[in-house]
């Protein structure tokens, strides 16, 4: 009866070591140049040079790890406006238009104005597509297929928004986490490859964007003209002073042109890389409620592969 206790007692307590585990003590990779890169994760790895997409975060996040067999092609639309310019109703109401698929998003990139974010947005796009005509915009950042250049006119969006979209289904995905703690951004991501075809490197590329901007006063060259009738901008003054500027980019999370550089054993070894940003909240942002994450991923081309967004305080899974 005593070996009987003895045994009993011997299998309850290293019952409860497993039960009790913590994550650091659990087993790690021993090679000490192998592991988390992060230096503000929690489980960072000083000696390591090479990066296991291994890293855990002080981020209570509910994204699933559950990864569906392809993603939903989504597209964005940077869309170069200004509150100078004239013309810029017109993308503004095909950009509202067009958003209205879920798999759509636009960015409004400000220059010239009280809302242009110069360093972090408006130059290095530049500095590689080199200046705008406004209104015009960039769909995932792709030649056009009604033409050759990137950057292109309001009347061609949809057609190039569709061409992009026909393919319904792509093998990169991206799921995004965002929280406002204090004055500072959290947005927490989980990037995805179904297969190891993709050569070359990759990014993540994060806009922080404020939607319904308020209290700056629209200039409209459409008030009265006849041919734009079919805008609701035709039967609007010359001046729009109640405009609502949707979904203003007011910062750079992470790099919009290079991003977060994805490192190789997520491609090569399709595994999920986790990633936590943490970004200041721009003093620019007049309603930290309105606020959203778009993040991408990008190719060394720095042509848009796929998107996700949602509002502060929410996630948008895997789709």
């Amino acid at each position: 009866m005593k070996h009987l206790s003895l045994i009993f007692l011997i299998i309850t307590f290293f019952a409860c070591k497993k039960e009790t585990a913590k994550p650091e003590e659990l087993v790690t990779n021993n090679d000490p140049n192998i592991g988390c890169t992060d230096k503000f994760a929690l489980n960072f790895k000083e000696s390591a040079q090479t990066e296991d997409c291994s890293c855990q975060y002080d981020f209570q996040s509910t994204l699933s790890n559950v990864v569906p067999e392809s993603f939903t092609q989504k597209v964005l639309i940077e869309e170069h406006s200004g509150t100078w310019c004239g013309w810029c109703p017109l993308s503004k109401e095909t950009i509202e238009k067009l958003s209205q698929n879920p798999n759509i998003v636009g960015v409004e990139i400000h220059y010239n104005d009280k809302l242009t974010v110069l360093d972090e947005i408006f130059i290095p796009l530049k500095n590689v597509y080199g200046y705008p005509a406004w209104p015009s915009g960039m769909i995932n950042r792709k030649k056009s297929v009604v033409g050759t250049t990137t950057i292109i006119g309001e009347p061609d969006w949809k057609t190039n928004a569709d061409a992009l979209l026909s393919k319904a289904k792509t093998s990169i995905g991206i799921a995004v986490d965002a929280k406002l703690v204090g004055n500072e951004v959290q947005v927490f991501t989980k990037t995805k490859f179904l297969n190891a075809e993709n050569e070359g490197k990759f990014g993540i590329g994060i806009y922080l964007v404020e939607d319904q901007v308020e209290n700056f006063p629209q200039l409209n060259y459409l008030s009265g003209m006849s041919q734009f009738k079919s805008y609701a901008a035709y039967y609007l003054p010359g001046q729009i002073n109640d405009i609502k500027h949707y979904n203003v980019a007011r910062g750079a999370i992470s790099p919009i042109i290079g991003g977060f550089e994805i490192p190789e054993k997520a491609k090569k070894d399709k595994v999920i890389f986790p990633k936590l940003f943490k970004y200041n909240l721009p003093a620019s942002v007049i309603k930290p409620e309105n606020c959203k994450i778009v993040a991408f991923v990008m190719n060394e081309k720095n042509e848009i592969l796929n998107v996700n967004y949602c509002n502060i305080g929410k996630h948008s899974e895997w789709n």
